[in-house]
Formats: structure tokens, C-alpha cells, sequence
């Protein structure tokens, strides 16, 4: 089955603190996801970039298996 929303290798530092380091998520058609996790361990980093709110230092983001753009 084909992920609904997918993210691979995806990456994204502030400064010297990478909040992220290539990163993989998925999640297909009816599944329901909680991110659970330390305290500065990327969580709201990778909703803000799914979101589109941030932008990325590397990685992919894809929808539907097409590559997307936020």
C-alpha cells in the first residue's frame, strides 16, 4: 500500500542544534498517528514542516507517492 503522506531523509537545523537528522515518517490511508518522544527530540519540528509552516534543509516530503512541494 501506498503511503498517504510520507517523509524521507528529511533534515533541519537551527543554528548548531539539528532538530532533525534525516528523519522517515509515514502514514497511510485511516491510520491515526500520535508522536510521542523527549523533550527537543524533533516532534514539533516535523509537524511544522509537514505543515509547510517550515521549511526543510534537506529531505522529501511526498503525498500520494508524488513528490510535493510546501
Amino acid at each position: 500500500m501506498t503511503a498517504l503522506l510520507e517523509a524521507r531523509a528529511v533534515s533541519r537545523s537551527f543554528g548548531h542544534v539539528r532538530a532533525l537528522d534525516r528523519a522517515d515518517f509515514d502514514i497511510g490511508p485511516g491510520e491515526v498517528v500520535g508522536l510521542i518522544g523527549d523533550n527537543g527530540a524533533g516532534k514539533s519540528t516535523l509537524i511544522k514542516a509537514l505543515s509547510g509552516s517550515l521549511e526543510l534543509d534537506e529531505g522529501e516530503i511526498y503525498f500520494e507517492g508524488r513528490p510535493i512541494r510546501l
